[in-house]
């Protein structure tokens, strides 16, 4: 597999007026609250209960600071656009970019990302670059994630953005399209939920290597910025972030966890 040769400079190419802070919106009078998305195994549903490493995580600070906000679950593009339009909400482990970067205060870093082009092995499919991806009829996205973002700022018009990572791996299955985007960590969880041996897909193309913060509004009080902060690098020195990303990707190589 190959690194993609359009580099994640082109998504960094944000202008100036786009990445300046925008005046601090005053703080709404409900209580904030605690989103994440349905991104198995980062934060999903069992047994009614939101549970992932991001959950974990969040979990674990805020037993820390002693802090009982629930965590909520929601499709990701609706709880971002909530986040974006200023509900007092804050999200769990979204990538930051520069593209949100003036849209949030960050703690972090939570998790090492790298997203990457999959195709059935079956299809024998051969990419070399972005630019052989631009050819496809149809590239699956998880929709408003930020590998939707970055590559409709590339110029792609072949994206085929999907609601939930699962819908588009069984469209993937199902022969309906040939590639899809996702992040390398969610992979082998969705093939064993889905029931699928692991060599049935493989990587054909890596797009680029981000990172997880959590994300919160702009007028949050520095006080509870910097709580979240200071526990996880707090977690990050005793070994908890580390035990809890050995625990959801044992798969992967612990230097994913954060850098």
């Amino acid at each position: 597999m190959r690194c993609a040769s359009l580099a994640l400079a082109l998504l960094l190419a944000v202008p100036a007026a786009a990445v300046a802070a925008a005046p601090t919106p005053a703080p709404p009078r409900e209580s904030m609250r605690i989103f994440g998305a349905v991104i198995p195994p980062l934060s999903f549903m069992r047994d009614g209960t939101p549970t992932g490493y991001c959950v974990d995580l969040a979990h674990e600070i805020q037993r820390r600071i002693k802090d009982r906000t629930r965590v909520e679950l929601l499709p990701w593009a609706r709880a971002y656009r909530l986040a974006v339009d200023g509900a007092n909400i804050m999200l769990i482990c979204p990538k930051r970019t520069p593209e949100r970067e003036p849209l949030f205060r960050w703690v972090g870093p939570v998790l090492e990302s790298q997203s990457v082009v999959y195709a059935l092995r079956s299809s024998r499919l051969r990419l070399g670059n972005l630019a052989d991806l631009r050819a496809l009829d149809g590239v699956l996205v998880p929709r408003d994630f930020y590998t939707h973002q970055y590559l409709r700022i590339a110029g792609f018009t072949n994206l085929d953005p999907v609601n939930s990572s699962q819908t588009m791996l069984a469209m993937l299955l199902a022969g309906r399209r040939k590639a899809m985007v996702l992040d390398r960590e969610q992979l082998p969880f969705l093939l064993r939920q889905a029931g699928v041996s692991a060599d049935v897909v493989e990587p054909v193309l890596r797009v680029m290597t981000i990172h997880s913060y959590f994300a919160f509004p702009l007028y949050a009080p520095d006080a509870l910025v910097a709580q979240w902060q200071q526990a996880l690098d707090q977690m990050r020195r005793d070994g908890t972030l580390l035990r809890i990303h050995r625990n959801w990707f044992p798969d992967l190589a612990d230097s994913t966890a954060h850098r």
